[in-house]
C-alpha cells in the first residue's frame, strides 16, 4: 500500500465513524462512559486538516499526533502511540513483507501502552490476533477482523473502565476492538 492508497483509506475512516458512531456509542455505554463513538469519530474528522502526505511514515506519524490531540478516553494514547510507532517501521509502503512488522509495531505499542494482554476484552485482542494471523499466512479480510472483535463478546474485561463491571460485561463486544477492526481494515486494505 502506497502514501496515496494509505491517505485513501485513513480518510475514508471519517465516514466509517460517521457511520458506526451510534453503534460504538451503544457498545461503550453498555460497558464504559459512552462516549468512544463520539471520540472516534472526532479524532478522525480532525485528520484531514492535520495529515502530511508525503509519505507512508510521515502520514502515520501526523495521524498518530493527531488522534493523540483530538480522541478523548484511553484510545487517543493508544491509537495515537500507535500510529506513531508504526510510521517508524513502515518504510515507504505496507506491503506483504513488512506488515507483520507494522503490525508488530502497533499491537506492541498497544500492549506497552495498556498494560495488556490477550483476552482482557481490549482493543488487543484483535491487533494482536490479525498480527498472528499474518505472521501465519493467513489472510486478513474485514470478517476475520470482525470475528476477533466479535470473540470479545464472551469475555470478562479485566482491563480499563469495563473492568467495573465485572462478569457483567461478558455479552457484549468491546467497543475498542470494535473500533480497530476498522482502523486495521484501513491500514491491511486488500493486502
Amino acid at each position: 500500500m502506497n502514501a496515496e492508497t494509505l491517505k485513501m483509506n485513513l480518510l475514508a475512516l471519517v465516514d466509517t465513524f460517521e457511520t458506526q458512531e451510534e453503534s460504538l456509542t451503544q457498545l461503550d455505554r453498555a460497558i464504559g462512559d459512552g462516549d468512544h463513538g463520539v471520540n472516534m469519530l472526532r479524532g478522525f474528522r480532525a485528520l484531514p486538516d492535520n495529515l502530511d502526505d508525503s509519505s507512508v511514515s510521515t502520514i502515520l506519524k501526523s495521524t498518530g499526533m493527531t488522534l493523540m490531540s483530538h480522541i478523548g478516553g484511553a484510545s487517543g494514547p493508544l491509537y495515537g502511540f500507535s500510529f506513531v510507532k508504526m510510521a517508524q517501521v513502515a518504510g515507504d509502503e505496507i506491503t506483504p513483507n513488512n506488515l507483520s512488522e507494522v503490525l508488530q509495531a502497533f499491537s506492541d505499542a498497544i500492549a506497552q501502552r495498556g498494560k495488556v494482554e490477550l483476552n482482557e476484552k481490549t482493543m488487543f485482542d484483535v491487533i494482536e490476533r490479525a498480527r498472528l494471523a499474518v505472521d501465519n499466512g493467513e489472510s486478513i479480510t474485514f470478517e476475520k477482523l470482525q470475528t476477533f472483535a466479535d470473540d470479545t463478546k464472551e469475555m470478562i474485561a479485566t482491563k480499563g473502565r469495563a473492568a467495573y463491571f465485572k462478569e457483567d460485561s461478558k455479552g457484549h463486544v468491546d467497543p475498542g476492538a470494535q473500533s480497530s477492526v476498522y482502523v486495521l481494515n484501513a491500514l491491511i486494505g486488500d493486502e
